[in-house]
């Protein structure tokens, strides 16, 4: 049976990030994301916030400590992971529910102590990764009030529009080939 664990997530940090560190060198970080939901329930707008603890691992780790602080928007996408355990105090069995980050990529931008503007993505060192700068690839949801990170609405209600300086595209051959180079024969 298929089964799939995998999560998406943009939000605001709730704390600095908590970086630590293990004898044989690998690094942990622990994240505490806000995510909020904006609706309308009885003509009112209302704002209902989820709390989701966040641990990453590696030179990601270490990246989010060094750039990111409480407030910091960022883009987790990773998997659920279920923690549980025997309470010291003989309270019975506990459980804790997590996200492990396997990819991090950091929204808005921080000056650093050059003055430069930080901004990136970095994987958890296990293979996934897309590292580099990001732009402004974020999304706003119509009708939320923008943010003043330089995200914009995406256009609602069909494409979007072209711009007005393209070439034409060229026309397709559906008559025959002009290049006078042999045809495929593969049936698809």
């Amino acid at each position: 049976m298929a089964s799939l664990n995998k999560v998406f997530l943009l939000g605001n940090l709730t704390r600095d990030p908590d970086l630590r560190g293990f004898p044989n060198g690998q690094s942990v970080c622990d994240l505490g994301l806000a995510i909020s939901r904006r609706f309308i329930s009885n003509g009112q707008e209302q704002e209902e916030t989820c709390f989701v603890d966040v641990v990453v691992w590696g030179k990601a780790a270490q990246n989010c400590r060094q750039y990111l602080s409480k407030g910091s928007q960022v883009m987790v996408e990773g998997r659920l992971q279920l923690d549980t355990w025997e309470d010291r105090n003989g309270g019975g069995r506990r459980s804790k529910l997590r996200v492990v980050a396997e990819n991090v990529q950091f929204m808005n931008r921080r000056k650093d102590e050059n003055g430069g503007g930080n901004q990136g993505g970095y994987g958890s060192g296990n293979g996934y990764s897309n590292g580099g700068n990001y732009g402004n690839n974020g999304y706003q949801q119509s009708g939320y009030p923008q943010s003043n990170s330089g995200y914009s609405a995406p256009a609602m209600g069909g494409a979007p529009a072209m711009p007005a300086n393209l070439p034409p595209m060229p026309e397709p051959d559906f008559g025959g080939n002009s290049s006078g180079a042999p045809e495929d024969d593969i049936p698809f």
